[in-house]
């Protein structure tokens, strides 16, 4: 066996912890299942026993000497189960893990049917977390301990917490309804039984749960906290959400994380409402302001993220955001942060300290594309003589990752290649319909100058009918190649896309086309230009209707994707696909595989997706299909968060709260 001393850790960071005593709570005690046989016979195990015990005393804890104690209890009845029993907990408070399961197996091979014996076997089980598989021994532990007095209600509790832990929430349901039914003062297994359903998404038991609580409790903070992201998603309700966690930071100044979640409401509705920004501030700033004292709050490097992308809104705040951008970057990596910080100094020209920004989150983070379209912009414009020096550099340095921060910094240049292609040809065009337009009204005067019916005015009516249409259309192509700068605000993309879904039924049904949504729940806002996006959609989703010309299905789909921040939206149409031989043209202005196509419909969609830091994803098979996908980052403001959605754990310090047999 392992001799290692793993320290025994708490379960939970950041609530008060419930014990299971009855005098301060009204929870009820640990069941004692006991014999006279277990006990010790003579007078001088019976003396060194409740020795043991004494040393274990809350006010004691002096853990050698109650093993001592234990042992020498031994030498004078060595088949004891009680004494083995409770020197298997010594062990455990000690830190001697091994030594501990050892003598608590030996416990239960003297005495099976004490389910107590059962029960510490598997709290040490628990917090064993070096042994593998060590919690569904735990389980099983728990579970004899039940079988042999179904009231074991700590046994349901501890068998619950480790089915959350392994991700069988049903079952840890189950679990802490039989606590809640058996024991309904209990209030630490209620709050965990909220705290399961709101994890599986089931906002009205939550909200039953949670208000349950407040009968009893009204003033509880905890419930508030968790009831105003029930309202939040149950009801949509931002005024009572608001309310909520305000009313839970009024009753504990020091709930850290009502505090944050406030700040996130607030930030993440600044747009709509923009008082709220310097109230979200205020939050951040007094949430940091506290932990300096209580030093309990875990993600504080995500306060100064978001802190800082509340002043990146004002170009005053420039050096506000630099300091709190650098400042959480101290407490915890992020390269959406970083990334952030690399262009807070472009904007300074501060082109060195951006560069190394940029190149640091490209080495630590090389499937993370924001900072290659930064790096590459800052190359074409800037540096270009330090490319080859970089990319030389990478594959000296980074010959693991080298190729994809190759591949992805190649595709970026060419982006920023391409944008300034389509601004130069911008610029060319726009002088040459001036020159039609001055030369439009020469023709517009000779026209009326000559006569009425003679074949010159016909002749140049003639002209003036072609002379307009090629006006037009070089309107129209400049219109398609300068966008309007995108409005960035916080938007709900599974909105966008329902309401576009809706206005396009009947153009759907009338083409026999079957549409499937599936919208992730989970889907977090993105910082973007609804009108915008919303046109990309259309034009992705006209484009497939189009492909489908005797009629077919057509998915749309959201996903959240936590591991990159992105959210991803594809659209999978059934229809005759893509040669693979002009893929490589599609994006380009005025290519079009359509009889009547203008040639700028996923131009567009590039450009878009481009000016939302995302980036575009194209699969077909010629007569089988295409998926196109679209990733956007989402920032840190809307990044989901859970702060605090955790299980209460029952602890025990005294021999007296774990059943311990006392002498009679």
């Amino acid at each position: 066996m392992s001799n290692a001393k793993p320290t025994v850790k708490s379960h939970f960071q950041g609530h008060e912890l419930h014990d299971t005593s009855p005098a301060p709570s009204g929870e009820p005690e640990a069941p004692v299942s006991t014999t006279e046989s277990a006990l010790p016979t003579s007078k001088e195990a019976r003396d060194q026993y409740a020795l043991g015990n004494w040393y274990l005393e809350p006010v004691q804890r002096q853990y050698s000497l109650a093993i001592n104690a234990y042992k020498r209890a031994l030498e004078f009845d060595p088949d004891c189960a009680a004494i083995y029993h409770s020197l298997g907990f010594a062990y455990y408070k000690e830190g001697e893990f091994d030594l501990a399961q050892e003598a608590l197996q030996k416990a239960i091979e003297l005495n099976p049917q004490n389910a107590n014996y059962h029960y510490v076997l598997g709290q040490l089980l628990e917090d064993w977390t070096e042994l593998d598989g060590a919690w569904e021994q735990a389980i099983q532990e728990f579970t004899r301990a039940i079988e042999l007095d179904p009231s074991y209600i700590e046994a349901w509790y501890n068998r619950g917490l480790l089915y959350e832990k392994l991700g069988g929430l049903e079952k840890a349901c189950e679990d802490f309804k039989q606590v809640v039914n058996r024991a309904p003062a209990f209030h630490a297994a209620r709050h965990n039984l909220g705290v399961l359903y709101i994890k599986q998404q089931q906002w009205e038991d939550a909200e039953r749960v949670f208000e349950e609580i407040l009968e009893t409790e009204p003033r509880e903070p905890d419930a508030h906290y968790h009831l105003a992201e029930i309202y939040l998603n149950l009801y949509g309700d931002l005024d009572r959400a608001i309310h909520c966690l305000q009313y839970a930071i009024e009753r504990d100044p020091e709930h850290l994380d009502a505090r944050f979640e406030l700040g996130l409401l607030y930030a993440k509705h600044r747009y709509t409402r923009p008082a709220f920004r310097q109230q979200a501030i205020d939050q951040f700033i007094e949430l940091i302001k506290r932990d300096n004292e209580l030093q309990t709050f875990e993600p504080l490097g995500q306060v100064f993220f978001v802190l800082g992308s509340l002043y990146d809104d004002r170009p005053e705040d420039a050096d506000l955001a630099i300091y709190a951008y650098k400042t959480g970057l101290e407490h915890a990596p992020s390269p959406q942060a970083q990334n952030n910080l690399g262009l807070l100094y472009l904007q300074k020209d501060m082109i060195d300290e951006a560069a190394a920004e940029f190149k640091q989150v490209i080495q630590r983070y090389p499937d993370y594309e924001s900072p290659y379209h930064n790096l590459a912009k800052l190359y074409f414009y800037e540096r270009d003589e330090e490319i080859l020096r970089d990319l030389q550099a990478w594959l000296e340095t980074e010959p693991q990752t080298a190729a994809r921060i190759i591949f992805h910094l190649t595709l970026s240049l060419m982006d920023v290649a391409r944008a300034e292609a389509y601004q130069s040809l911008y610029s060319q065009l726009h002088r040459m319909k001036n020159l039609v337009s001055a030369t439009g009204g020469q023709l517009r005067s000779a026209s009326r100058q000559a006569e009425p019916d003679s074949k010159l005015h016909t002749t140049l009516n003639q002209i003036l009918t072609q002379h307009e249409e090629c006006y037009n259309e070089m309107v129209e192509l400049l219109q398609q190649l300068r966008m309007e700068e995108p409005v960035f605000g916080l938007i709900d993309i599974n909105r966008i896309l329902d309401t576009l879904l809706r206005s396009l039924m009947p153009v759907l049904e009338a083409k026999d086309i079957e549409c499937q949504q599936i919208f992730d729940t989970r889907l977090p806002p993105v910082k973007g230009d609804s009108s915008q996006l919303k046109e990309a959609f259309n034009n992705l989703i006209i484009n497939a209707v189009d492909a489908m010309a005797d009629g077919g299905f057509l998915q749309i789909k959201t996903a959240y994707l936590p591991e990159s921040s992105q959210i991803q939206i594809s659209f999978v149409d059934t229809g005759v696909g893509i040669p693979y031989e002009v893929r490589d043209q599609l994006y380009q202005p005025g290519y079009t595989l359509k009889q009547h196509g203008s040639g700028f419909g996923l131009n567009i969609v590039q450009r878009t997706v481009r000016d939302h830091r995302g980036r575009t994803e194209l699969h077909s098979e010629e007569g089988h299909g295409t998926t196109f996908s679209i990733y956007l980052p989402v920032d840190l403001e809307a990044t989901p968060i859970q702060t605090n959605l955790q299980m209460r754990p029952i602890f025990y310090e005294s021999p007296h709260e774990l059943g311990f047999e006392e002498l009679v």
